[in-house]
């Protein structure tokens, strides 16, 4: 069952949790970043791990957000295009997964240009970006909206702690907002207490959900191909048993960023949910 078909059953419910679908990262563009390797790999695990994932979105009927380095464009262009062909979005996440914070506005404004650039001379118009390492900082979102982005899916220090809402950012572009415990990296290899075991991940993740369908929030999810999809295993089991309920349940609307940017955009213009997804 499509996200569309979905948003058109749930959206006249009193409450309804939203579930936006993300991915993060591909190749070996965080591992030139930091230096680690100075070429790109056709046995990197995640790369090989890119048809499993795809095959469960189509399983189970999702359409997600992929936030890609843009050195990917020059490198696995065929990747991108297996992900763009499957319906899904294609965003930016930095060049080589800098960390954004840390940079100046010069060299944002730099890998900006450079990575979209990339991903268009694919055949790719990115909509949406993501900062890599999480925070937007400074003149990142005018010069996405000079490029044509119409979402940023990235935190602020201010509000990365405070219930999810999708809001319009001054510069005229809707930011999609997350919290670190719905990223699976997080759940195994940053969480305060300790790796947390795929059973774990399993039922934080449905409490986040089960709160959001109470409240009528959103949760955003932020899987990487090289951290779940690796193998056959609990951390896929996981991920694909969550997905599987999340679309199994009437009082959920799966999205994608892009759809779910898009239906704020929409309302900003005076047309309401229920007209935008007709």
């Amino acid at each position: 069952m499509s996200a569309v078909r979905r948003h058109k059953e749930v959206i006249d419910m009193p409450y309804v949790g939203t579930l936006c679908v993300t991915v993060d990262n591909l190749g070996r563009a965080a591992q030139i970043g930091t230096g680690e390797a100075v070429r790109p790999d056709l046995e990197e695990p995640g790369l090989k791990a890119l048809p499993r994932l795809l095959n469960l979105l189509d399983e189970v009927g999702i359409t997600a957000t992929f936030f890609v380095e843009g050195w990917n464009g020059l490198h696995h262009p065929d990747a991108l295009r297996s992900i763009a062909s499957r319906g899904h979005e294609v965003g930016l996440h930095g060049w080589v997964h800098e960390k954004w914070a840390t940079l100046t506005d010069d060299r944002r404004e730099v890998l900006l240009y450079d990575g979209t650039a990339a991903l268009r001379n694919v055949g790719i118009e990115p909509k949406g970006f993501r900062a890599p390492g999480g925070y937007r900082g400074s003149r990142t979102a005018q010069v996405l909206r000079e490029l044509g982005y119409t979402f940023d899916s990235s935190v602020e220090p201010e509000t990365e702690n405070a219930p999810l809402e999708v809001r319009p950012l001054l510069e005229g572009l809707v930011t999609i907002p997350w919290h670190w415990d719905m990223i699976d990296y997080y759940q195994y290899h940053m969480h305060p207490d300790g790796e947390r075991s795929p059973a774990q991940l399993l039922e934080h993740y449905n409490s986040r959900l089960d709160e959001a369908i109470r409240t009528g929030g959103l949760v955003t999810l932020i899987v990487h191909p090289f951290v779940s999809f690796t193998d056959g295993g609990d951390r896929y089991t996981a991920v694909r048993d969550f997905l599987s309920r999340a679309v199994a349940a009437p009082d959920v609307d799966v999205v994608s960023a892009g759809q779910l940017a898009a239906r704020s955009l929409t309302r900003e213009h005076g047309v309401t949910a229920g007209t935008a997804a007709q």
